[in-house]
């Protein structure tokens, strides 16, 4: 009579025709066993299952032409920073205010041979911004910079060297 019970139990949940498995009937779940079955035989006969043929590759051509790519619509950091850093140095140099770094960035574009540099250089001596004032140093600054073909530099030159004392102007090299 248990027995019976629990047999009844099992048909009320489900019945002879369907059995809920992942949502598919006995029947849908034999058939896709059997459909898989057949699709590995007839796989296995032809060729197998993992194919290990050679494909040409060209690592090296795929990498330059995503780093070109890469190299197209970024800016070099080398670049990026220089640019921002002598704008941010100028504007430091106009309100007066001078760090330590700003000041080796100027000296080691000037030593670089940058127009700009030597003429900002030559202007902070002569007028005393960030450094001390020393009109010698400003004279030879001005004077490279004229060289170097800064329009404005003769007249700067002109300047300072008529704001010297006879003193400095004595100590300045002498062009014979």
């Amino acid at each position: 009579m248990l027995r019976n019970v629990i047999a009844g139990l099992i048909l009320s949940f489900c019945s002879v025709s369907q059995v809920f498995a992942f949502g598919l009937t006995v029947d849908q779940m034999y058939r896709n066993l059997v459909g898989t079955e057949q699709s590995v035989k007839q796989t296995s006969s032809k060729e197998p299952m993992l194919s290990f043929k050679k494909v040409d590759s060209k690592p090296e051509a795929i990498w330059q032409e995503r780093n070109a790519h890469f190299e197209k619509r970024t800016q070099k950091p080398a670049e990026f920073e220089t640019e921002n850093q002598w704008s941010d140095i100028v504007i430091a140099v106009k309100k007066g205010k001078v760090s330590p770094f700003d000041l080796a960035e100027i000296r080691r574009l000037s030593e670089h041979e940058n127009a700009e540099a030597i003429e900002l250089l030559a202007w902070m001596y002569a007028t005393g911004t960030g450094l001390r004032q020393d009109l010698q140093k400003s004279y030879t600054y001005y004077l490279q910079a004229a060289h170097m073909g800064v329009p404005s530099a003769y007249d700067n030159v002109r300047a300072v060297y008529r704001a010297m004392s006879p003193d400095q102007r004595a100590s300045l090299p002498s062009f014979q």
